[in-house]
């Protein structure tokens, strides 16, 4: 990794920031980093870790620090950061355990805090989540203690959102559009969870939708990384080793005993097709749990509405108009018309 020699504290953050050198595209696992959004950090609190900026420098990307542990956050740098459109910073992969106990401590007072916005607390949330899995898909191995933790984690997430139903509510303005398998993870959780509860069904299962949701992909951290990070179409043989992350996520999270067994089926069916046409069994609709079809229509819609290096995100209104175009076929037709129904309710639009 590169980086620059150490400096005084705070010296990058002291002075504007020129955005031509802040313009740069990096895998943050190469650096073995992870990103953190801006807005989470506290100004005038101590920094839980490390941070750090990509800057360009003759032709190569240097991470550069740009505020120690245990420094101040200042709210000069957070507007200065926001002045050059830097809207997030990045920790080492090796800290996000203190980051985690960090937000723990400041969660429930950013969430019982009448006067900050939603958006805020969701956002809070999510990052929570999303280093949890960042930190587990870049893991050297994924061992059993790292995938216990993360369910551990994963659970912990879900019982903050229900413990916020606000957060299920106009969630139009509040769902990441910045696609990764981290942030789709979490869309798909808490898309899932107001989806549930949309329809009535009991806490557990509103919980067992939100553990699915954010677990549903894991079974990609044991496929080869050049494989689960191309951003074009993939090819038949990469498109069959992809198909394989359900059966292997299934396998892995069967070895935790704190997985709800419908959250597990979310993870093992959530590629069925209404008409057996999906993988990993072939399922129709009819021996279709339940659970892992509703996580395939909210996994579905979230990747249409996402934006890809390949591709545009679709609006909410093309999402739903393909997704009923395709009710026979890949959804089922007596899911598809209550799911575009939830899409205008409360949950979705306020």
């Amino acid at each position: 990794m590169d980086q620059s020699p150490e400096p005084k504290p705070g010296r990058l953050l002291d002075r504007p920031l020129d955005p031509t050198r802040l313009k740069v595209e990096i895998e943050p696992a190469d650096y073995d980093m992870a990103p953190l959004a801006l807005e989470v950090l506290v100004p005038g609190q101590p920094c839980p870790v490390d941070l750090y900026l990509p800057l360009a420098d003759k032709g190569k990307v240097v991470m550069t620090p740009a505020c120690q542990k245990g420094e101040e956050f200042r709210a000069q740098w957070r507007d200065r950061l926001l002045a050059a459109e830097q809207r997030v910073v990045f920790v080492l992969l090796e800290q996000t355990q203190e980051l985690n106990e960090y937000f723990q401590e400041m969660a429930p007072v950013i969430m019982d805090d009448p006067g900050r916005p939603l958006r805020n607390k969701a956002m809070v949330v999510q990052e929570l989540a999303v280093l949890n899995l960042n930190t587990m898909f870049n893991a050297e191995e994924v061992t059993p203690k790292v995938l216990k933790k993360t369910v551990e984690r994963v659970q912990q997430t879900v019982q903050r959102i229900t413990a916020t139903p606000q957060l299920m509510h106009n969630m139009s303005t509040i769902l990441r559009t910045d696609y990764s398998v981290y942030t789709h993870s979490v869309n798909v959780c808490m898309l899932g969870m107001a989806l549930a509860r949309y329809l009535g069904r009991s806490e557990a299962y509103v919980h067992a939708m939100g553990v699915g949701g954010l677990l549903h992909d894991v079974g990609r951290a044991k496929l080869p990384r050049a494989l689960t990070t191309k951003t074009g179409p993939l090819s038949e043989q990469e498109l069959a080793l992809m198909r394989t992350h359900p059966l292997l996520g299934y396998q892995m999270l069967a070895q935790v005993g704190a997985v709800p067994y419908d959250s597990l089926m979310i993870v093992l069916h959530h590629h069925e097709n209404a008409d057996g046409s999906g993988y990993p069994h072939g399922l129709k609709a009819d021996k279709t749990p339940l659970p892992a079809r509703l996580a395939r229509l909210v996994d579905a819609f979230d990747a249409m509405t996402s934006a890809r290096p390949y591709k545009d995100a679709q609006s909410a209104f093309q999402a739903a108009a393909t997704m009923l175009q395709e009710r026979g076929n890949v959804f089922g037709a007596d899911l598809v018309p209550t799911f575009v129904r939830f899409l205008a309710s409360p949950f979705i639009t306020g």
